[in-house]
């Protein structure tokens, strides 16, 4: 969200800035066309991307943004004439670094268009349909309706109070628009919709919107007039938002796709491909999400063939257990109501066949659960940060491990890197957002752990989610942008993001994690024989006490955490096959919790949040493998090129010196830089 001091008619600023760019390009074509310097090219390219985000800020400088058809063909408009001003540059003449950010615009330009030339335009936004799980009407309201810090500050922010109104009555009418088009959401995602939006914006007498008209009353100093006229434009606010509920509630729900008053599990048309031309739609959404250009069928094929790879190292690691705990184990189990028992988990047949099933249960029994396992942890150095955690003793269990493996990873990190200055710390997320936030997440150089133990990850998941969350993942991309930015590079390249990337990268380093001999040393097949691992799980430790004495030893140890990793792993298999599932061939929410249930140790929580999480994020739970695979098809490609020459730390280098870029472009990074070291 952006605010901005003046506020114009925005089709009046299209209509005037498309007439205005088109004669402008007309005029500086030939000025710009195949420029023969590189200094120049370089100018050049970077006056196009400012230019560009001029233009699109003069196109539309509303708080919110605006989506509507005739926005969507305005913004197509000089998408298009800033394209063929790119490709009027030579891009030969261009550095490696430039043709980089060059190909990054063009591919942007590029999947904008194709977006806005879709029928229905304004559904090529990312905004539109809104979901639960991106859930716009609340952070816009939390937005409008947020306190500010004096009186002039208030006397702008009303503008954004009346942009919000606008914004509610637009999204109003592209929600009819949609009904009209039969191009609506299905009942099981409006569901939730309205009910989050409920729960937060209308909660309390909407007291989100109201929270700045509630601070202003308390200055005596400010003007009873202009209060009166901000308790008007909250008011409208309001009004709007009540509504939009009220007609996603009654009307829309009712032509809503789906069976019954509110939607079924077993509804199979809830994808984005039971839409008009809803298969090409959903093609777009995965060509934005993995940047690859892969069909949906060639991403369903893939996900599958890859959770059955995943499942068969799965059975190797079950039978670590059975050779060290016989083809029984018993465990304290929870059930569905709470009640904790003993249950016995028979992990291999007389046959001597593996049951995945009873195996995937057996490690969500409460001892690999912190807080669940019976144990009581206090006085730790981590008591302090812990005093936010709804479970404190959780929470100094989790912390004191995760500690423990950031401390006994740094070292082996290090050797695949530059030095990275920068240090990150494991934060336990307060109890207020344990319920919502998800597992983990990185931000500001933090680690930020869910550690309830409800809603956090077993103890066998501490080593892979560290690598995902911290280092060398998502911490060393956010380190390598302060620490080693690249000299001139383009705002407006510092401004794009693509999950791809960012994601495929944390999964990337999940798996480096393999490489470094975190789990033990590799065999001939690259595959870790749980054997001197260099991570948490080293052979001196006291196996009768580390985690609540979950493992016999040093091997079952490293194999856990390994399939930790295998889980992790399986679970962005599983996205490639269940989104395509939902959205390409018709999978219904309960299929798809069956696919995952079968396939791995996810608990049944995180289970039921994903199917709704794929069925709404349409496209995106693509992106991790997909990007995932396309960095390791570069490395495995610059390792047998280079052989003796390659050198780690270069190459993660130049895969994260420039930040976020389309899986296409990061093939052609890398193999500049490989043809460079010849």
């Amino acid at each position: 969200m952006k605010g901005r001091d003046m506020r114009k008619s925005s089709l009046a600023i299209a209509l005037f800035v498309i007439t205005a760019l088109a004669g402008c390009n007309d005029e500086t074509t030939n000025v710009i066309e195949q420029p023969k310097v590189t200094t120049d090219s370089s100018v050049a390219i970077r006056t196009v991307f400012s230019d560009y985000q001029k233009a699109m800020d003069t196109l539309d400088n509303t708080s919110f943004g605006q989506i509507n058809d005739q926005m969507a063909a305005s913004r197509q408009a000089v998408d298009r004439l800033y394209l063929d001003k790119l490709e009027s540059i030579n891009r030969d003449s261009l550095s490696d670094e430039d043709k980089i950010y060059y190909d990054t615009f063009r591919f942007d330009r590029n999947i904008a268009i194709r977006g806005a030339s879709l029928p229905n335009t304004r559904f090529g936004n990312f905004a539109i349909p809104i979901t639960h799980f991106y859930n716009y009407i609340k952070w816009n309201a939390e937005y409008a309706g947020d306190k500010q810090n004096k009186l002039e500050d208030y006397q702008q922010h009303i503008q954004v109070v009346r942009e919000f109104t606008a914004w509610v009555n637009n999204l109003y009418a592209q929600y009819s628009m949609g009904q009209i088009e039969h191009a609506q959401l299905p009942k099981v995602l409006t569901e939730r919709l309205v009910r989050s939006t409920e729960e937060s914006v209308a909660a309390h007498d909407y007291q989100m919107l109201k929270k700045g008209l509630a601070d202003i009353k308390t200055h005596t100093g400010y003007d009873t007039e202009f209060y009166k006229e901000y308790e008007l434009a909250v008011d409208d606010a309001v009004r709007a938002t009540t509504e939009l509920i009220s007609y996603l509630k009654d009307g829309y729900m009712k032509v809503a796709r789906g069976a019954g008053l509110e939607g079924s599990l077993d509804d199979r048309n809830i994808g984005w491909g039971d839409l008009p031309n809803g298969q090409a739609w959903y093609q777009w959404h995965l060509d934005r999400n993995s940047t690859t250009g892969k069909s949906a069928m060639e991403l369903n094929r893939l996900g599958e063939d890859l959770v059955a790879d995943a499942k068969a190292e799965m059975e190797r690691v079950a039978r670590i257990l059975v050779k060290n705990r016989g083809k029984t184990v018993e465990a304290d189990w929870r059930d569905d109501k709470g009640v904790v028992s003993k249950k016995t988990f028979v992990l291999e047949d007389a046959n001597g066949n593996i049951d995945l099933t009873a195996f995937f249960a057996f490690l969500n029994s409460q001892q690999f659960f912190y807080g669940r396992d019976g144990r009581t942890i206090s006085g730790t150095v981590h008591a302090e940060a812990c005093k936010t955690a709804s479970d404190s003793s959780a929470c100094e269990a989790a912390l004191k491990d995760y500690y423990k493996f950031k401390n006994d990873a740094n070292d082996v990190v290090a050797r695949y890197f530059k030095p990275i200055k920068t240090d990150y710390s494991i934060v336990p997320i307060p109890a207020d957002g344990e319920l919502y936030e998800g597992v983990a997440s990185y931000g500001k150089n933090e680690f930020n752990l869910n550690t309830n133990p409800d809603y956090s990850l077993q103890k066998w998941n501490v080593s892979t989610l560290l690598l995902h969350e911290a280092a060398p993942g998502h911490h060393f991309q956010n380190a390598y942008s302060l620490e080693y930015p690249p000299a001139n590079k383009p705002d407006y390249i510092k401004g794009v993001s693509y999950t791809a990337y960012a994601e495929g990268w944390a999964l990337y380093t999940e798996w480096l994690g393999l490489e470094m001999g975190i789990y033990g040393e590799l065999d001939a097949n690259g595959k870790p024989t749980f054997v001197n691992g260099t991570g948490m799980c080293k052979e001196d430790l006291d196996y009768s006490s580390f985690q609540g004495g979950i493992y016999n030893n040093a091997e079952e140890c490293n194999a856990l955490q390994y399939f930790g990793s295998l889980n992790e792993a399986q679970l962005r298999n599983m996205r490639l096959a269940v989104d395509t599932g939902i959205h390409a061939k018709g999978w219904s929410i309960q299929e798809a919790r069956k696919y995952m249930r079968s396939n791995s140790a996810l608990g049944t929580g995180d289970i039921e949040s994903e199917s709704f999480r794929y069925a709404a994020y349409v496209g995106q739970a693509v992106s991790y493998k997909s990007g995932y695979l396309v960095i390791k098809e570069m490395l495995d490609k610059a390792k047998s090129e280079l052989g003796n020459d390659f050198d780690w730390a270069e190459f993660h280098d130049q895969l994260l010196k420039y930040g976020d870029q389309p899986m296409e472009v990061v093939q052609t990074s890398i193999e500049n830089w490989v043809k460079s070291k010849h």
